[in-house]
């Protein structure tokens, strides 16, 4: 197997060296750009691009850098090929972190030197040791003992598709009488797998989902990262999983969280469950220096990162980019394990956005507490009407347009905000208050003085709900939908505090009530509730279009409850789980858009 040379990097600052860069392009090579007509694909569909390989990948990011395209396609480029990206004209902490780690892994008189340093005989060792690996696959799944289930994890580049698809071909070739599924994020994402296993039967795997039932079908899914962790879990316990591969650091799907929260998942689910680990790239030779680059600048280094003595204790608060490059390193690594949503984005949000502060507690040198910040708030007077309408969503502001939007409360949308993003502790420093104390000092740190609300969003579960009331947080809204990646309900909650005024109180009776209808799935609407105000304001927003049923079905299911309390209307309103579809059944409609129509005409003639 032939690797080629080392592979290149170039960054671009101007659109004159952009062009000459693009009209030099060869046939092998692939162009994203939002802007550019001349692109193969804009930058943003970089996802259909994994699984591919190329002598050249040209990324224009200069209307914004896509940290997420880069480390996601990086590793779509071949040894001796190029990454070329061409980046924003004005200056920021993630353009000129590229810049520092370009000029340390690429100083032109050193590189010709570090070519001539690789070494054949690990390379050597590592196509052995997959040799070893198929032949243990192959062998186990001719045998006749229960086959275990295989987690095969990997940096890009490392063989781990080709190994899959080796092995299912000869497997599948030699079993005719055993149903071999293949799925993937895309099927793009799959294509090398599916070229050396040509006669497999790929299902997209939301289909999958849809099938039922069968433990005869074998199932092999490749990039495992970028199908949400629930579908994953749901489709190995309809089928028999046998090889799930993956790529984890600077993945912009589930990432590194996948393989820690998957494989805990999968040991207490399944008897025989074996995890491997791919570690020398196929693709490139050792000691890359565009790995080596994408590893430091996006700290993908999954190696723990040792404590620094030299630097003192204590709680502090401070933007990303004015940290040292171990307090960073140590931060991010814990917010990319505790977290199986995380990006590579984020951290070119926390570097670049003054809205984004990390605050973390430092002891002996370790980071035993890190909490990701965001100020929101207030939004700008013009744009109030469009959002409390709904037809206006601007970018970011999380807390103050969905209270605003989903509860019509005009004040959220000129309150200043705080918003926990992320917490997260090692495991070995979990359950003694870290946490709780990270918490007492954002809220009472001085440059916090004029927040007006402290709140927080997550996918609602009751341990992770728990430590959030324990620590003087309400819920304030639970969605109705469940959230497709984590397949659990958006929560925000919003912690209590000695100003609340009466409409305040009101908010946290209401959503206290409408959580607990929620989550006992039967009609359950509480006696006592007395919030008339404000289910008037949701009904009066739904009749005029402006929320969804899902957003309105509580408020409406009391005020039924109010003003026809024997109606069998009342009855099919206070149950949770009631869905359009079922409404439009009961009304005699044809749509779930005509039961909408009818629904609010009846709901009308009552107010």
């Amino acid at each position: 197997m032939s690797r080629g040379g080392f592979r290149q990097l170039k960054l671009l600052q101007t659109a004159s060296q952009w062009q000459q860069a693009c009209q030099a392009r060869s046939s092998k090579s692939i162009l994203l750009s939002q802007t550019d007509v001349h692109a193969d694909a804009q930058l943003n569909r970089y996802r259909d691009y994994l699984g591919h390989e190329f002598e050249s990948v040209f990324l224009d990011c200069h209307n914004g850098i896509n940290a997420d395209a880069i480390c996601a396609l990086c590793g779509t480029v071949i040894g001796g090929g190029q990454l070329i990206i061409y980046l924003p004209h004005e200056p920021s902490a993630m353009r000129e972190r590229l810049h520092y780690f370009a000029n340390k892994y690429f100083p032109q008189n050193q590189l010709q030197k570090r070519q001539k340093s690789t070494s054949q005989k690990e390379f050597d060792d590592a196509i052995v040791g997959l040799q070893t690996l198929q032949k243990e696959l192959i062998d186990e799944a001719f045998s006749k003992n229960p086959i275990h289930t295989h987690i095969i994890i990997a940096e890009r580049g490392r063989g781990k598709s080709t190994l899959l698809g080796k092995v299912l071909s000869q497997v599948s070739n030699a079993s005719p009488n055993v149903d071999f599924v293949v799925t993937a994020p895309r099927k793009a994402n799959a294509q090398v797998l599916l070229k050396n296993a040509p006669n497999t039967t790929f299902k997209a795997w939301d289909k999958l989902l849809e099938q039922p039932s069968k433990e005869e079908k074998w199932l092999i899914i490749d990039e495992a990262a970028g199908i949400p962790l629930w579908a994953t879990e749901q489709l190995c316990e309809k089928f028999t999983p046998w090889l799930l591969a993956t790529t984890v650091s600077g993945y912009e799907g589930c990432g590194r969280g996948f393989a820690i929260h998957f494989q805990d998942w999968a040991k207490q689910e399944f008897l025989r469950v074996k995890s491997h680990q791919l570690n020398t790239p196929m693709r490139w030779p050792l000691n890359d220096p565009l790995e080596q680059w994408l590893t430091d600048c996006f700290l993908m280094d999954e190696s723990p990162v040792l404590p620094d003595p030299g630097l003192a204790d204590g709680q502090f608060l401070e933007y990303a980019a004015d940290m040292s490059e171990s307090t960073l390193r140590q931060c991010f690594q814990l917010l990319l394990n505790a977290h199986y949503q995380s990006s590579p984005n984020d951290l070119n949000l926390l570097l670049s956005d003054s809205l984004h502060r990390l605050a973390y507690t430092r002891k002996n040198g370790e980071i035993i507490a890190v909490a990701w910040l965001i100020q929101e708030g207030p939004l700008a007077p013009e744009l109030h009407t469009g959002i409390l309408e709904g037809r206006r969503r601007p970018k970011g502001n999380l807390l103050p347009q969905a209270i605003g939007y989903f509860l019509q409360q005009p004040w959220a949308l000129s309150a200043r905000w705080l918003r926990v993003a992320r917490i997260a502790v090692p495991e070995h420093e979990r359950h003694k208050g870290n946490a709780s104390q990270l918490l007492d000092f954002i809220a009472q740190h001085p440059k916090h003085s004029a927040i007006d609300k402290f709140g927080t969003s997550f996918a609602w579960e009751p341990g992770v709900a728990n430590f959030w009331e324990t620590n003087g947080f309400v819920p304030w809204r639970i969605s109705h939908r469940l959230d497709s990646v984590s397949a659990r309900p958006a929560a925000i909650y919003v912690k209590t505090a000695s100003s609340d005024n009466a409409s305040i109180h009101d908010i946290h009776q209401w959503a206290h009530a409408e959580h607990q209808w929620l989550s006992e799935s039967k009609a359950c609407i509480p006696d006592d509730l007395n919030q008339p105000h404000l289910a008037q304001l949701l009904v009066d927003a739904y009749l005029k279009e402006r929320i969804p049923f899902d957003a309105a079905h509580f408020a409406l299911a009391v005020f039924y409850k109010n003003k026809r309390p024997t109606d069998r209307l009342t009855t099919l309103l206070a149950m949770p789980t009631l869905s359009l579809k079922e409404l439009a059944s009961y009304l005699g409609c044809s749509s779930k858009q005509q039961a909408n129509v009818k629904l609010r005409k009846d709901t009308a003639q009552l107010v």
